[in-house]
């Protein structure tokens, strides 16, 4: 199935300077507005991100011009059921813009090609990270498994807009969720979606941290120096290490991949 109910709404005035100039494909501002569901899949910028089973909800969506490669989108949605957050996914990539040349001809970008590396791919501190490539402004292809605190950076627009979302309808999140992450780029696209699971659907104790205030990463419970010596924890992490294996030949397809 598609989206329910879904309509595209033109973005128009997104902040001051992100106007779209003269010349742009307008159609290429589109973004799903909030509240849409979608199942099986939802497509952003030309990709059919795939979803987990259930019903997804878009809850923060961000947009901002890129320079001459286009703009950078965010898209949160999230999997609610009995006014609880079970799962979300972040979805940022890029949307291109043709320019109009001078004969009146739509032509490709000329900006720079490529895109830098993210900090994700090099780390040693997480819970699992697979690289096949990872080349500054060349092919990237890496995902990981990490825990995640879903406050979220306080200046970001899409978390805003999530947070905002939930407490407007009473939907609660809980404190850390588990993140399987995936990137994918070349040198005319990129594609980096994060997929959040609440542990306590599987029936595993809530996080405890008395310190989460501070925004201390080490102190959660689903640290991976915590996880080490508990064996439900550990499970859980190798499940889901078992599943982002299968899920990442899914991604690669919806970036055009095999």
């Amino acid at each position: 199935m598609g989206a329910r109910g879904y309509t595209l709404i033109l973005i128009a005035g997104i902040a001051a300077g992100c106007a779209a100039t003269p010349g742009e494909m307008p159609t290429s501002l589109m973004q799903p507005p909030l509240g849409t569901q979608f199942t099986e899949a939802v497509t952003i910028a030309n990709k059919r991100v795939p979803l987990p089973s259930g019903l997804w909800t878009v809850i923060g969506t961000q947009i901002e011009k890129n320079g001459e490669r286009g703009y950078r989108t965010v898209n949160m949605l999230a999997k609610i059921k009995d006014k609880s957050v079970l799962a979300a996914v972040e979805i940022y990539t890029n949307l291109p813009v043709r320019k109009k040349s001078v004969g009146g001809v739509f032509s490709g970008n000329n900006a720079p090609k490529g895109w830098l590396t993210v900090r994700s791919c090099t780390r040693d501190d997480m819970h699992f990270l697979k690289v096949y490539a990872n080349s500054s402004l060349g092919d990237q292809d890496c995902w990981w498994v990490n825990h995640r605190r879903m406050d979220g950076p306080p200046d970001t627009g899409h978390w805003q807009e999530s947070r905002k979302y939930l407490a407007e309808n009473q939907i609660s999140a809980p404190l850390d969720m588990i993140a399987v992450s995936f990137r994918l780029a070349d040198q005319a696209d990129y594609l980096t979606v994060n997929y959040f699971f609440n542990t306590e659907t599987t029936g595993l104790e809530p996080a405890q941290d008395v310190n989460w205030k501070v925004h201390t990463w080490k102190t959660s419970d689903w640290h991976p120096d915590q996880v080490k010596d508990d064996p439900k924890k550990r499970q859980y992490i190798q499940n889901l290490i078992s599943w982002g294996d299968r899920w990442h030949k899914k991604i690669k397809a919806s970036f055009g991949l095999k």
